[in-house]
């Protein structure tokens, strides 16, 4: 069992030499707390707030672990998408980044809020820069591009990830529900709290089906983000890999509709290029159809982001047979399509396009474990869909769904 940093969230996405992991894979059992990153500057820099960098004529010199860890990753991204004169000297592991700081030899970090508080409350150093959380003033505010709000908000939603536990893949799906309720336990017990609040240890903690969605949403970026990711790290754009259905098909299969991260895209299957898998055997194009769950590698830098594999499975598997013609059945699905503010959800099921009702008092909603409302409820979300055959409107009693 293992706690990760959340540096190897950026390392999947650009497919960084050492990756010889899928995050994906692991069974993750959860988390115990957001991470708020912060910019600290030590009192001695000469610089007195967050302006005075952005001000800045001449290159200054930041502290980090070591390379393709958080801190690293992040300041580098940060710098790229708000425009700063940054140097980033790597190395500096535990508290031997604040310990440079106030020998002077950098003048500052970017890390979690609640690593550096001790530092700022010495004295040492101050918050100049908050992104997430509740601390002013917040990175978004000076992002004035579309690059750097992206930046900003991706390093916001990764912070959402703090102290991940996990274990190695293939371990027995009963073994790992245990430790998730094990672990749920510790995180609500009074006196591990009591100690927590002691140390100043924030606890936000979400069981493993949680953090499987949120690691998995992580990975999946769109061609846009990785682009600018890519770019602010100086490192060649990947291939980019997602888990999506397939949203449409056009030109004889030829062209795939699905969704990269919350980007919708078109791709194109070559004849001779692109390696087809359905169902665990070799296929070509036209064995595609739409509604089908499909792990895609794609190339965004190719025309027409051609894809390098598609292997597939069909998305609609009858999860329990109805007691009688007309009864209520539950198909698993993804959602093809979303219509009067949610209420209307459209699916497959028995190689048919169908639409259900999602009623605000009678239908249960469900993503990734946790109690949902509809407005959560997105195209190419797989769900098990629960409803009635014999109402026209086929109201669902129960979505439960996974992004």
């Amino acid at each position: 069992i293992g706690t990760f940093n959340t540096g190897l969230i950026y390392a999947q996405i650009l497919q960084q030499e050492g990756v010889r992991f899928d995050l994906t894979k692991f069974g993750w059992v959860g988390k115990a707390s957001s991470d708020a990153r912060a910019m600290v500057l030590s009192t001695n820099s000469g610089l007195k707030n967050f302006d005075d960098l952005l001000a800045a004529k001449d290159e200054v010199l930041f502290a980090a672990s070591g390379i393709g860890s958080a801190n690293y990753t992040e300041t580098k991204m940060l710098a790229s998408g708000l425009d700063l004169k940054i140097k980033m000297i790597a190395g500096y592991n535990g508290n031997e980044g604040e310990m440079a700081m106030m020998r002077g030899e950098v003048v500052g970090q970017i890390a979690s809020s609640e690593s550096l508080a001790g530092f700022v409350n010495s004295g040492s150093g101050f918050y100049a820069l908050a992104i997430g959380g509740t601390m002013q003033p917040q990175a978004i505010s000076y992002a004035k591009t579309d690059k750097g709000r992206a930046i900003v908000n991706l390093i916001d939603a990764n912070s959402n990830l703090g102290r991940l536990t996990a274990t190695p893949p293939g371990v027995a799906p009963e073994v790992l529900e245990a430790l998730r309720d094990g672990y749920m336990a510790v995180m609500e017990d009074p006196q591990f709290l009591a100690d927590a609040a002691k140390l100043g240890l924030s606890i936000d903690p979400a069981r493993g089906d949680k953090v499987e969605g949120l690691v998995k949403a992580a990975l999946e970026q769109s061609p846009e983000t990785v682009t600018i990711i890519s770019n602010a790290l100086d490192v060649e754009i990947p291939t980019i890999k997602v888990s999506t259905a397939i949203l449409s098909l056009e030109d004889g299969n030829k062209a795939v509709g699905f969704m990269s991260g919350d980007a919708l895209v078109v791709g194109s299957v070559s004849g001779s290029r692109t390696a087809v898998m359905v169902n665990g055997a070799e296929a070509s194009r036209k064995d595609l159809a739409v509604g089908m769950m499909c792990d895609i590698e794609y190339d965004p830098n190719a025309d027409g982001n051609e894809f390098k594999t598609l292997t597939c499975t069909a998305a609609v598997a009858a999860a329990a047979a109805p007691a009688a013609a007309g009864g209520v059945v539950t198909v698993s699905s993804t959602i093809t399509a979303l219509e009067d503010d949610n209420k209307v959800v459209g699916f497959r099921a028995k190689d048919m396009d169908m639409k259900g009702s999602v009623s605000g008092k009678r239908t249960k909603v469900m993503l990734n474990g946790a109690e949902a409302k509809r407005d959560h409820l997105a195209v190419g979300m797989n769900c098990d869909m629960t409803y009635d055959e014999s109402d026209d409107s086929h109201e669902f009693s129960m979505l439960a769904c996974k992004n």
